[in-house]
């Protein structure tokens, strides 16, 4: 970390806030980086404590021994910023866990030690503020009792255990998150049970940590009598047809790895037989199927394999970012990428070139597509999935648009009989699921509708899709000039990429019909000029475009966790009143503790009007585009999500990250 981003991330902790730079950076350069992967303990009660740690990033639990049931249970949090860990050479007072990916500064008895001597007004300062943190959690309460309907309660993990068992011990499994399960007990004292109730969870989910929290008996027999039988029999309903496809990651990851080797392998090691037999082997089989399954349970949109020198990486995108969710030994590589080309129809031979698949799987009631690109890599091939769930085309544009006046904009577009309606964004920006919904608001008998797309993503009912096969020559140029022989009212054109498909996509619009599609611009205004460097005429452009949708995808702040604050830098570096009420999410079980927990759109929504098209037509450079739009009502980027923002459903981190930073001086 450089010593000025260092020196800024140490002065947001209590330990150094008031000293100088020049004071933090005689600490600093006695701090030593280190990152602790998921699950892993930093600190353990009653072991000699000899460093202190500053939290740089990720989240830790401090769990204490409860002298009740002998058992560890979780206190207290940390965020960054936080610090933790003794220095006095005595026992430490509390276990401290990583709950994701944590990086700590470190400061080691000796090193401090040394800075005693050279520095002692400063260590005094430090060794204060680290006892009065280290008293704060020895004087910390363990926890009482805790009312059952205030946890997250998970069916899965309650349904691993026999009703019997609940009922004798008065123990319930409640939820299972970041390698811990959680017990709810009504006697803590009741350590047989405890400790029965454990061995019963850890067959299903072997090597996890146990937290407990207590409960009152009338609330767990309340519950036993009430909810608990509903809980566990949607349960079964609902995980049928999918426990019968994989068995749960968390239950067979670590029995799936005993069966291979540790040991180093190449691909010129492995024949092709050899590869067939691996692949279609019961154990890769369940681990690739696992793989699938988990990252349905945590909403994942892409599913990456990666090969690294000595091991294989698997990362799930979730609410647009790549997380880390395994590392697997190098021996597994072949006959897992094997496993997925075979699903997908791919020559397991072929390990050269590029290639591209697709799987369709039912997974209860809902038919989920898996696109599966392979591309030869330095360690070996790399294998991108992209999970495409077909119930997300059906989201109709009031769940897409929360924005009344916003909605109505696009609801009005979508019903002209002719013109063009571009969608602009990133890769990843949600565009194919607008121009779905969009679809779907206005499929009806009367209407011919086609769409030509590279490739097809979502089978849409009642719909003519066609897909682009540039190996035979069928172009989207192609295929729309066919479109038009076929009397169209409606036709999609998934992306208008050069100057020929925008030249016949502005002609079926000029004949009568109305067409969607999506073009690379960085805002609405600049779709015009993006238009007129493909090398049509500024004219056509202005009498052919009906409005222009720009969009990007933020996360929302989990419902869990959400907490009010304020921030006078904030609101004053937004221009918003000093009193706004901003939101964040602290972190939960229920969002990984990221404080995040699914995604938003965020709309431009540009409709052409008379002073617009007089601009376009002339020419006009987009800033002044810009400046007409939004005197004629238009709300752009950066409003759109302050709205957002206001409305507590955004963060601030999110409208800077996401509008500010990527579109610069377009989000002003």
């Amino acid at each position: 970390m450089p010593y000025k981003e260092r020196i800024a991330s140490l002065k947001r902790t209590d330990i150094f806030r008031d000293l100088s730079d020049e004071e933090v950076l005689r600490f600093s350069s006695a701090l030593q980086e280190r990152t602790y992967p998921p699950n892993t303990a930093i600190v353990r009660e009653g072991t000699p404590g000899n460093a202190m740690f500053i939290i740089a990033g990720g989240k830790v639990e401090i769990r204490r021994r409860d002298p009740r049931s002998d058992f560890d249970v979780t206190i207290a949090s940390l965020d960054p910023g936080a610090c933790f860990g003794e220095i006095s050479g005595e026992p430490s007072s509390a276990t401290v866990v990583t709950v994701a990916s944590t990086k700590v500064l470190v400061l080691k008895k000796t090193d401090f030690d040394l800075l005693l001597d050279e520095h002692h007004a400063l260590s005094v300062s430090l060794r204060r503020i680290a006892a009065e943190h280290i008293a704060a959690i020895k004087n910390r309460e363990l926890p009482g009792t805790i009312p059952l309907d205030t946890l997250r309660l998970d069916e899965a993990v309650m349904g691993c255990v026999p009703e019997q068992l609940v009922l004798r011990y008065r123990i319930l499994p409640v939820s299972y998150a970041n390698n811990k399960v959680t017990l709810a007990v009504v006697d803590p004292h009741d350590v047989t049970g405890i400790d029965n109730m454990k061995r019963v969870v850890n067959e299903k989910y072997p090597k996890v940590f146990f937290d407990l929290v207590i409960i009152t008996e009338s609330d767990f027999t309340k519950f036993i009598n009430g909810e608990y039988k509903t809980l566990i029999n949607a349960q079964k309903e609902e995980f049928l047809d999918i426990e019968s496809f994989v068995d749960s990651m968390e239950h067979i990851q670590s029995d799936i790895l005993k069966e291979f080797a540790f040991d180093e392998v190449s691909d010129d090691d492995v024949g092709i037989p050899d590869m067939e037999k691996e692949a279609e082997g019961a154990p890769i089989i369940k681990l690739a199927n696992s793989i699938i399954a988990m990252a349905l349970k945590k909403g994942a949109s892409d599913i990456h394999m990666e090969p690294m020198e000595k091991e294989v990486r698997v990362r799930f995108r979730i609410d647009g970012d790549l997380v880390e969710e395994m590392v697997l030994p190098k021996k597994i590589q072949l006959p897992l990428i094997s496993r997925m080309k075979i699903i997908s129809r791919l020559d397991i031979t072929e390990r050269r070139l590029p290639q591209d698949g697709r799987i369709t799987i039912k997974v209860g009631k809902k038919s989920i597509d898996f696109r599966v690109s392979t591309v030869p890599a330095r360690f070996g091939e790399r294998v991108c999935t992209r999970i495409l769930d077909k119930s997300n085309t059906r989201l109709g544009l009031d769940k897409l648009i929360t924005h009344l006046p916003v909605r109505s904009l696009v609801e009005g577009m979508i019903r002209t009989p002719y013109g063009i309606i571009y969608v602009t964004g990133p890769t990843g920006s949600g565009k194919t699921t607008t121009l779905y919904s969009s679809l779907a608001e206005i499929n009806d008998i009367r209407k011919n509708i086609f769409t030509v797309e590279d490739p097809i993503e979502y089978d849409l009912k009642g719909v003519n899709q066609v897909q682009v096969n540039h190996d035979i020559g069928l172009d989207f140029a192609r295929v729309l000039r066919a479109f038009l022989r076929q009397d169209p009212d409606v036709i999609l054109i998934g992306e208008t990429r050069d100057a020929e498909t925008a030249k016949i996509a502005v002609e079926a619009a000029l004949t009568g019909h109305l067409v969607f599609t999506t073009v690379h611009a960085n805002d609405a205004p600049g779709t015009f000029m993006r238009l007129i460097e493909m090398g049509i005429e500024p004219f056509l452009v202005s009498s052919s475009v009906i409005g222009v949708i720009a969009q990007r995808l933020v996360r929302k702040i989990c419902e869990k966790c959400k907490e009010t604050y304020r921030d006078l830098s904030a609101t004053g570096y937004l221009g918003l009143p000093p009193d706004t009420k901003l939101y964040r999410g602290r972190g939960c079980n229920a969002c990984g503790y990221t404080g995040y927990k699914g995604r938003v759109g965020v709309y431009e929504v540009l409709t052409v009007n008379e002073e617009v098209m007089r601009l376009v037509s002339s020419g006009a450079e987009t800033l002044a585009v810009r400046e007409a739009a939004i005197r004629n009502g238009m709300i752009d980027l950066r409003e759109y999500c302050l709205i957002l923002l206001r409305e507590g459903i955004i963060s601030v981190d999110e409208v800077l990250r996401t509008v500010l930073m990527q579109n610069g001086s377009s989000a002003h």
